[in-house]
């Protein structure tokens, strides 16, 4: 059973350097979508634990003073956007890949815990500022299981590391001092390599890119949408840019829509009647994203 929740590491601070970035090799899982386009889907993280039922029990987070590798304990845990970072108790710097082999441990909401471990950092082949992470969760019975999944070559999908945490319910973002791993080809992961790094300065970007995919109409956490609709979008930082002459569906902002044209096959949102608005598409009303949606 595949279950969809957040998940999110407790971090003792950010650094904002970007010096440390490592030469790795490159990710092979590939970004559906083009410059502009996308293929639209209802899955905000893609997190799956396996043999584990879940209940409605989800991940609150994971303790950074639980870090570990090769049994040492890591302290003074950061992330500058692209690596963890870190202090071994022998004062030696760690960072990026020497995160490999790392031993973490997930606390759900229940109170319970779950073992993860990094299998593999590499590099994004679109983009090798971003690093993707191979992370396996302790699948109950003795083994371990891929935390995001699997390719359809077998291969374990992997996941990138995202300033702050989203709520599984709600779909709202929440800076406390915590990253998440967010799977790649679901919602989270997708915005961050079209671009919106929050780590740039394209936070509130993210978050609204992240409604968008879901068609998160009303902001709250209830996507309307089905998945693989093909949507054309772009923003108001030239980010993504207008590539389609296709007929708007929404405008959008780190909370929602702002003004609603038109939805995508889902059922209709609660707020459509009250965000309708046949001139919706463009940035006056201060929104940071628009979409289209494939009309014909």
């Amino acid at each position: 059973m595949k279950t969809l929740i957040g998940l999110a590491l407790l971090v003792a601070g950010c650094s904002t350097s970007d010096s440390d970035a490592p030469q790795l090799g490159t990710s092979k899982q590939d970004l559906t979508g083009d410059n502009g386009i996308s293929i639209n889907g209802i899955s905000m993280n893609g997190i799956s634990i396996n043999g584990i039922s879940m209940n409605g029990i989800s991940m609150n987070g994971i303790s950074m003073n639980g870090i570990s590798i090769n049994g040492i304990s890591i302290n003074g845990i950061s992330m500058n956007g692209i690596s963890i970072n870190g202090i071994s108790m022998n004062g030696i710097s760690m960072n990026g890949t020497d995160f490999i082999g790392a031993q973490l441990s997930g606390l759900m909401s229940n109170g319970m815990q779950i073992p993860l471990r990094i299998d593999d950092i590499d590099a994004l082949a679109t983009d090798a500022e971003i690093l993707t992470y191979e992370v396996s969760v302790a699948d109950g019975a003795g083994g371990w299981a891929s935390l995001c999944g699997y390719e359809t070559d077998g291969s374990a999908r992997r996941a990138l590391t995202v300033n702050g945490a989203w709520d599984a319910t709600t779909g709202a973002w929440t800076d406390t001092g915590t990253f998440s791993f967010a799977c790649r080809k679901a919602s989270i992961a997708k915005c961050v390599e079209f671009g919106y790094k929050s780590w740039e300065g394209y936070g509130d970007h993210l978050q609204a890119c992240v409604r968008m995919l879901r068609a998160d109409y009303c902001g709250d956490g209830v996507p309307h949408t089905v998945n693989g609709t093909p949507i054309n979008l772009y923003d108001n930082a030239s980010v993504q840019v207008d590539t389609e002459s296709w007929p708007v569906d929404a405008e959008w902002g780190p909370d929602g829509a702002l003004c609603v044209n038109h939805t995508r096959g889902g059922t209709q949102p609660s707020c459509y009647a009250a965000k309708y608005s046949a001139s919706c598409g463009s940035f006056s009303s201060g929104a940071l994203l628009v979409n289209e949606y494939n009309g014909q």
